[in-house]
């Protein structure tokens, strides 16, 4: 069987920002999918919508790999004051992966939960972003649905763990925006049954 290359382009949230790369949620979910697929981690603390779509031109697409994972948006808000780059610069990848004959997956990430004392800037109205998150989220859902893009459903995954386990929301991240390595967990279990599933469908 070929293997199976999946690029996922993203920022912190996907890099694994705060927790050791065997804790981060790319190394769990390509250790479970491996050999059938291949995982490649392209986050960049930091990185923007924009920073993504240059690097999807620059990096990802000559790599021709055959999926690419987006997911991004939170420096947007936190940087920028909100995501109206963001719901430019998403369709744009999405259109250009697609145009490369590469499969486009959404991530749709998990909320902002700023703790009463964030570690984070404190420039930043958090709970004002947490909201921009929200309906950020909210309308990414809403355009690949109406595009046909796959989604991965960070944000569902999460919720329904809370749902199952009772636990704090608070408990999946060390600052409110980065995961913690339980976190990291509840992703990479969303993010393998996801690819099986896209798998089975390419078989």
């Amino acid at each position: 069987m070929k293997q199976l290359h999946i690029a996922c382009l993203g920022d912190s949230l996907t890099y694994g920002y705060g927790v050791r790369r065997e804790e981060a949620w790319i190394f769990l979910a390509g250790r479970e999918l491996a050999p059938d697929v291949v995982l490649h981690n392209h986050g960049l603390n930091g990185d923007t919508t924009t920073g993504m779509l240059k690097r999807l031109h620059s990096n990802i697409l000559p790599s021709r790999p055959a999926v690419v994972l987006l997911m991004g948006g939170a420096n947007d808000i936190a940087l920028e004051g909100g995501w109206a780059s963001a719901r430019t610069n998403m369709p744009s990848m999405v259109r250009s992966a697609t145009a490369k004959d590469i499969i486009p997956l959404v991530g749709i990430p998990l909320p902002f939960i700023p703790p009463p004392h964030t570690e984070l800037d404190s420039h930043t109205d958090w709970a004002k972003a947490a909201a921009e998150y929200d309906d950020y989220a909210h309308w990414l859902r809403g355009f690949c649905s109406s595009s046909g893009v796959q989604v991965v459903d960070f944000r569902a995954c999460f919720e329904e763990d809370v749902r199952r386990t009772g636990d704090a929301p608070s408990s999946y991240f060390f600052d409110g925006l980065h995961f913690a390595a339980k976190g990291h967990q509840v992703l990479a279990t969303c993010m393998t049954e996801n690819v099986r599933t896209l798998a089975t469908q390419k078989t």
